[in-house]
Protein backbone atom coordinates (compact mmCIF):
# COMPACT_ATOMS: atom_id res chain seq x y z
CA UNK A 1 0.00 0.00 0.00
CA UNK A 2 3.02 2.41 0.90
CA UNK A 3 3.74 2.24 -3.15
CA UNK A 4 0.16 2.78 -4.09
CA UNK A 5 -0.56 5.42 -1.90
CA UNK A 6 3.35 7.27 -3.09
CA UNK A 7 2.05 6.59 -7.22
CA UNK A 8 -1.54 8.02 -6.19
CA UNK A 9 -0.11 10.82 -4.37
CA UNK A 10 2.51 11.78 -7.58
CA UNK A 11 -0.67 11.20 -10.04
CA UNK A 12 -2.61 14.23 -7.93
CA UNK A 13 0.13 16.49 -7.78
CA UNK A 14 1.59 16.16 -4.65
CA UNK A 15 5.44 15.29 -3.38
CA UNK A 16 6.25 12.40 -0.81
CA UNK A 17 8.72 14.14 1.08
CA UNK A 18 9.39 11.20 3.92
CA UNK A 19 8.49 7.37 4.19
CA UNK A 20 8.83 5.40 7.23
CA UNK A 21 8.32 1.53 7.55
CA UNK A 22 9.73 -0.88 10.45
CA UNK A 23 13.17 -0.53 9.42
CA UNK A 24 13.20 3.56 9.27
CA UNK A 25 10.42 4.13 11.72
CA UNK A 26 9.11 7.67 12.16
CA UNK A 27 10.02 10.14 15.00
CA UNK A 28 8.73 13.47 16.18
CA UNK A 29 11.89 15.47 14.85
CA UNK A 30 11.88 13.34 11.30
CA UNK A 31 8.13 14.17 10.87
CA UNK A 32 9.14 17.88 12.06
CA UNK A 33 11.67 18.09 9.69
CA UNK A 34 10.36 16.41 6.85
CA UNK A 35 7.94 19.74 6.43
CA UNK A 36 4.99 17.19 5.34
CA UNK A 37 1.09 18.66 5.42
CA UNK A 38 -0.09 15.67 6.15
CA UNK A 39 0.55 11.87 7.35
CA UNK A 40 -0.86 8.47 5.60
CA UNK A 41 -0.49 5.45 7.54
CA UNK A 42 -1.03 2.09 6.46
CA UNK A 43 0.98 -0.29 9.25
CA UNK A 44 0.18 -2.47 11.82
CA UNK A 45 -2.50 -2.29 14.17
CA UNK A 46 -0.08 -2.78 17.16
CA UNK A 47 1.40 0.60 16.21
CA UNK A 48 -1.47 3.04 15.11
CA UNK A 49 -1.92 4.35 18.78
CA UNK A 50 1.96 5.28 18.81
CA UNK A 51 1.52 6.52 15.46
CA UNK A 52 -0.90 8.94 15.79
CA UNK A 53 0.77 9.89 19.46
CA UNK A 54 3.70 10.72 17.09
CA UNK A 55 1.43 12.77 14.54
CA UNK A 56 -0.17 14.54 17.66
CA UNK A 57 3.24 15.69 18.77
CA UNK A 58 4.00 16.66 15.65
CA UNK A 59 0.94 18.63 14.97
CA UNK A 60 0.23 16.75 11.94
CA UNK A 61 -2.89 15.74 9.92
CA UNK A 62 -2.93 11.97 9.82
CA UNK A 63 -5.16 9.54 7.84
CA UNK A 64 -5.54 6.19 9.06
CA UNK A 65 -6.28 3.49 6.57
CA UNK A 66 -5.03 0.32 8.92
CA UNK A 67 -7.55 -1.80 9.88
CA UNK A 68 -7.79 -4.12 13.18
CA UNK A 69 -7.56 -1.67 15.95
CA UNK A 70 -11.34 -1.10 16.83
CA UNK A 71 -10.32 -1.99 20.67
CA UNK A 72 -8.22 1.06 20.29
CA UNK A 73 -10.24 3.50 18.70
CA UNK A 74 -11.28 5.91 22.16
CA UNK A 75 -7.80 6.23 23.10
CA UNK A 76 -7.13 7.04 19.83
CA UNK A 77 -10.00 9.65 19.21
CA UNK A 78 -9.09 11.17 22.83
CA UNK A 79 -5.35 11.80 21.06
CA UNK A 80 -6.25 13.77 18.17
CA UNK A 81 -8.98 15.66 20.19
CA UNK A 82 -6.25 16.46 22.91
CA UNK A 83 -4.23 17.90 19.81
CA UNK A 84 -6.26 19.73 17.97
CA UNK A 85 -5.46 17.61 14.72
CA UNK A 86 -7.16 16.15 12.14
CA UNK A 87 -7.93 12.20 11.32
CA UNK A 88 -9.88 10.58 9.02
CA UNK A 89 -10.10 6.55 9.69
CA UNK A 90 -11.25 4.50 7.33
CA UNK A 91 -11.70 0.63 7.00
CA UNK A 92 -11.67 0.60 3.40
CA UNK A 93 -10.68 4.21 1.40
CA UNK A 94 -12.48 2.53 -1.80
CA UNK A 95 -15.43 4.64 -3.15
CA UNK A 96 -16.67 1.86 -4.87
CA UNK A 97 -17.01 0.20 -1.58
CA UNK A 98 -18.54 3.51 0.22
CA UNK A 99 -20.65 3.23 -2.67
CA UNK A 100 -21.65 -0.67 -1.94
CA UNK A 101 -22.12 0.51 1.73
CA UNK A 102 -24.65 2.80 0.78
CA UNK A 103 -25.93 0.33 -1.52
CA UNK A 104 -26.61 -2.43 1.21
CA UNK A 105 -27.89 0.00 3.58
CA UNK A 106 -30.67 0.60 1.22
CA UNK A 107 -31.32 -2.94 0.25
CA UNK A 108 -31.22 -4.16 4.03
CA UNK A 109 -34.07 -1.43 4.19
CA UNK A 110 -36.17 -2.78 1.50
CA UNK A 111 -35.89 -6.66 2.40
CA UNK A 112 -37.27 -5.99 5.93
CA UNK A 113 -40.04 -7.76 6.51
CA UNK A 114 -39.74 -9.84 3.67
CA UNK A 115 -38.67 -12.88 5.16
CA UNK A 116 -35.30 -13.30 4.09
CA UNK A 117 -32.29 -14.47 5.92
CA UNK A 118 -28.69 -12.47 5.89
CA UNK A 119 -25.24 -13.37 5.45
CA UNK A 120 -21.72 -11.46 4.78
CA UNK A 121 -18.58 -13.53 2.88
CA UNK A 122 -15.52 -11.81 3.31
CA UNK A 123 -12.34 -13.20 1.19
CA UNK A 124 -8.58 -11.40 1.03
CA UNK A 125 -4.77 -12.59 0.40
CA UNK A 126 -3.15 -15.36 2.95
CA UNK A 127 -1.23 -12.78 4.78
CA UNK A 128 -3.75 -10.35 5.82
CA UNK A 129 -3.53 -10.47 9.53
CA UNK A 130 -7.19 -9.77 10.94
CA UNK A 131 -10.74 -11.13 10.01
CA UNK A 132 -12.96 -10.73 9.67
CA UNK A 133 -12.25 -7.93 7.56
CA UNK A 134 -12.78 -4.08 8.81
CA UNK A 135 -14.82 -3.14 5.95
CA UNK A 136 -17.11 -6.65 6.34
CA UNK A 137 -17.39 -5.13 10.14
CA UNK A 138 -18.96 -2.21 8.26
CA UNK A 139 -20.83 -4.18 5.62
CA UNK A 140 -23.01 -5.61 8.88
CA UNK A 141 -23.42 -2.73 10.57
CA UNK A 142 -24.92 -1.45 7.48
CA UNK A 143 -26.83 -4.39 6.86
CA UNK A 144 -28.09 -4.39 10.53
CA UNK A 145 -29.12 -0.51 10.10
CA UNK A 146 -31.85 -2.03 8.13
CA UNK A 147 -32.76 -5.42 8.77
CA UNK A 148 -34.53 -5.34 12.17
CA UNK A 149 -34.38 -9.38 12.21
CA UNK A 150 -30.87 -8.89 12.85
CA UNK A 151 -29.40 -7.29 16.02
CA UNK A 152 -25.76 -9.18 16.20
CA UNK A 153 -22.83 -9.85 14.46
CA UNK A 154 -20.78 -13.12 14.93
CA UNK A 155 -17.87 -14.36 13.46
CA UNK A 156 -16.42 -17.60 14.46
CA UNK A 157 -18.39 -20.93 14.68
CA UNK A 158 -17.75 -23.52 17.51
CA UNK A 159 -18.04 -27.39 16.57
CA UNK A 160 -21.54 -28.34 17.09
CA UNK A 161 -23.41 -24.46 17.34
CA UNK A 162 -25.71 -23.01 15.59
CA UNK A 163 -25.93 -19.34 15.54
CA UNK A 164 -29.13 -17.90 16.35
CA UNK A 165 -31.75 -16.71 14.13
CA UNK A 166 -30.92 -13.17 14.80
CA UNK A 167 -27.62 -13.12 14.75
CA UNK A 168 -25.73 -12.40 11.50
CA UNK A 169 -22.77 -14.04 10.60
CA UNK A 170 -19.58 -12.99 8.86
CA UNK A 171 -17.36 -15.51 6.72
CA UNK A 172 -13.91 -15.28 6.07
CA UNK A 173 -11.27 -16.57 3.49
CA UNK A 174 -8.12 -16.13 3.27
CA UNK A 175 -6.18 -17.17 0.45
CA UNK A 176 -3.67 -16.44 -2.35
CA UNK A 177 -3.68 -12.91 -3.21
CA UNK A 178 -6.93 -11.98 -3.47
CA UNK A 179 -7.78 -7.84 -3.10
CA UNK A 180 -10.63 -8.16 -1.44
CA UNK A 181 -14.38 -9.26 -1.98
CA UNK A 182 -17.09 -8.60 -0.04
CA UNK A 183 -20.95 -10.24 -0.68
CA UNK A 184 -23.75 -9.77 1.26
CA UNK A 185 -26.48 -12.01 0.75
CA UNK A 186 -30.18 -12.68 1.62
CA UNK A 187 -31.47 -15.75 1.38
CA UNK A 188 -35.14 -16.80 1.03
CA UNK A 189 -37.70 -19.77 0.53
CA UNK A 190 -38.16 -18.87 -3.10
CA UNK A 191 -34.80 -17.31 -4.23
CA UNK A 192 -31.68 -15.86 -2.98
CA UNK A 193 -30.29 -12.36 -3.52
CA UNK A 194 -26.45 -11.47 -3.46
CA UNK A 195 -24.63 -7.79 -4.12
CA UNK A 196 -20.83 -8.03 -4.17
CA UNK A 197 -17.91 -5.89 -4.48
CA UNK A 198 -14.99 -7.22 -5.96
CA UNK A 199 -11.31 -4.85 -5.85
CA UNK A 200 -9.02 -5.19 -8.86
CA UNK A 201 -6.74 -4.14 -7.36
CA UNK A 202 -5.19 -1.99 -4.30
CA UNK A 203 -5.17 1.57 -6.76
CA UNK A 204 -8.52 2.57 -5.85
CA UNK A 205 -7.98 2.46 -1.56
CA UNK A 206 -4.72 4.72 -1.94
CA UNK A 207 -6.34 7.39 -3.90
CA UNK A 208 -9.40 7.43 -1.68
CA UNK A 209 -6.45 7.70 1.03
CA UNK A 210 -4.93 10.15 -0.61
CA UNK A 211 -8.09 12.30 -1.11
CA UNK A 212 -8.95 12.50 2.56
CA UNK A 213 -5.57 13.38 3.45
CA UNK A 214 -6.44 16.09 0.88
CA UNK A 215 -9.49 17.26 2.90
CA UNK A 216 -7.98 16.80 6.46
CA UNK A 217 -5.44 19.24 6.26
CA UNK A 218 -6.48 22.69 7.95
CA UNK A 219 -9.19 21.14 10.04
CA UNK A 220 -9.55 19.75 13.52
CA UNK A 221 -11.51 16.05 14.79
CA UNK A 222 -12.38 12.42 14.22
CA UNK A 223 -13.41 11.72 10.97
CA UNK A 224 -14.35 8.60 9.35
CA UNK A 225 -14.39 8.06 5.42
CA UNK A 226 -17.22 6.81 4.63
CA UNK A 227 -19.09 9.92 6.65
CA UNK A 228 -16.87 12.26 4.46
CA UNK A 229 -16.75 10.81 1.84
CA UNK A 230 -19.09 13.67 -0.43
CA UNK A 231 -17.66 16.18 1.00
CA UNK A 232 -14.11 14.62 0.85
CA UNK A 233 -14.77 14.11 -3.20
CA UNK A 234 -16.31 17.34 -3.62
CA UNK A 235 -12.84 19.40 -2.19
CA UNK A 236 -10.92 21.11 -4.30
Amino acid sequence: MGHEVEAAAKDLGHEIVAKFDIDNPATIDALKKSGANVAIDFSLASVVESNVELAAKSSLPIVIGTTGWDAKIDAVRATVDKSGIGCVIGSNFSVGVNLFLEIVRNASKLINGAGYDAYIEEAHHRAKRDFPSGTALRVAEAVLSGLKSKTKIYSELKQGEAIASDTLLISSIRAGAITGTHTVGFDGEDDSIELTHRAKGRSGFARGAVQAAEWVVGRKGFYRFEEKIGEILDNK
